[in-house]
């Protein structure tokens, strides 16, 4: 019986743990050299990745659809921005009571050994450059009669979707067995533990505080009741719980949004399947929550304020493009971790790990959150637009959202 991502994940990270409390100092020393190369291989692909996923999705935002489109682009992203920002100020107050003093110390060679050899393979551009770069391309082909751009980096998608389906998702296991391995030679572990279980908790309430938001705003807007909307959308959360995909959760999701009394069905139709593919306030509190937890464990204090402001703007424009993709949002992010937080390859893991172990929740408020948005989106353009207009959009969008 194959072992889903879950189950390997946490398979590699108790064998990193049993692994470093009894490993001799050679044996670190090789996983130390696998953390290195994952370490660099995965930095490697991160500016492809931003650059694929964000020209292909504003690539594909042609103004067919008017109004409509920019409307529901710009309200998710918004959603996701206020989302991350609450996230970020509850940090702040909690986050350094759970470490209380805990962090990470530098790695010794007389802790866990050196590498044994490094393989130097820098990426072929930054990570801001790879996000401009994306933008400039991606806006050529939706305003212009490029197709052949258009075509280019859709193909440049889906052949990086294939390697990180195929490659990068299944030697993350390894790449958290060889963090684990390290945190828990150095003696860091029970820490770590009792501060990564707060956190994961409060994640989760998080998630679920931001739904009651967007369904409360929601029904003000829309003038509907906000219980009935969370009501008929209840079996998308519980089955995209289950799924850990908006992909297979999209059937349901769909018709239970249009179950919503108040709920114009083309709107539904076009606003939950596009919703599927940039819409990530789940992911986005799970990464501001994590990233300024994992920064104060690695640096010892919180992140400056200007930076998180920085990350968070960025962070909704990555995952705008990256929603599509199983593992995409996390494998984005690394990206503007390390370029602007400053994360090296353990924050990088624990962001993983951490990432992964909660993406079920993730994904339940991601893909129940889009009810609220599409609530919204009825408000001011629902029985105004005619079924002919939304499909000239050519919006055929399926995806996980994770």
């Amino acid at each position: 019986m194959k072992l889903g991502l879950i189950p390997k994940l946490l398979l590699g990270l108790v064998l990193g743990i049993v692994v470093g409390i009894y490993a001799p100092l050679w044996l670190t020393s090789i996983t130390e050299t696998g953390r290195v190369f994952l370490g660099n291989l995965i930095k490697f692909f991160i500016p492809f990745i931003i650059f694929s996923f964000i020209a292909a999705s504003i690539a594909q935002l042609k103004d067919s659809a008017g109004k409509l489109l920019s409307f529901t682009v710009s309200l998710s992203y918004v959603d996701t921005i206020i989302g991350c920002t609450m996230a970020a100020v509850t940090s702040y107050i909690l986050i350094p009571g759970f470490v209380n003093g805990k962090s990470f110390s530098e790695t010794t060679a007389a802790t866990i050994g050196e590498p044994i050899v490094e393989i130097a393979f820098p990426p072929l551009m930054d990570i801001m450059s790879a996000l401009v770069l994306a933008i400039v391309i991606g806006l050529a082909a939706s305003w212009g009669k490029s197709k052949l751009i258009a075509t280019a980096v859709e193909e440049l998608k889906d052949i990086i979707d294939i390697v990180i389906r195929k490659f990068m998702i299944p030697v993350i296991p390894i790449f958290i067995f060889c963090i684990f391995v390290g945190i828990s030679a150095k003696g860091e572990l029970s820490g770590a533990i009792v501060v990564f279980g707060k956190m994961l908790l409060l994640i989760i309430i998080m998630q679920l505080i931001w739904l009651i938001i967007e369904y409360t705003v929601a029904g003000f807007i829309s003038k509907s009741n906000p219980f009935t909307a969370v009501k008929c959308m209840l079996p998308a959360y519980i089955t995209a719980m289950g799924t850990m995909s908006s992909a297979a959760t999209m059937p349901i999701s769909l018709r239970q949004a249009k179950t919503i009394p108040v709920m114009d069905k083309k709107i539904a139709d076009f606003v939950m399947p596009l919703c599927a593919n940039i819409h990530s306030a789940g992911a986005a509190l799970t990464l501001t929550i994590s990233a300024i937890t994992v920064s104060v464990l690695t640096k010892g204090e919180l992140p400056p304020v200007s930076l998180i402001i920085v990350f968070i703007i960025v962070l909704g424009i990555v995952l705008t493009g990256a929603a599509g993709v199983p593992g995409g949002s996390v494998l984005a992010t690394l990206g503007i971790l390390q370029s602007i937080l400053g994360f090296d390859e353990v924050g990088l893991g624990l962001m993983l790990a951490l990432f992964m172990v909660q993406d079920t929740f993730g994904t339940a408020t991601n893909i129940t959150g889009d009810g609220a948005l599409a609530l919204i989106v009825n408000r001011f353009f629902g029985k105004k637009v005619n079924n002919q207009e939304v499909l000239k959009g050519d919006l055929h969008v399926t995806g996980e959202n994770n």
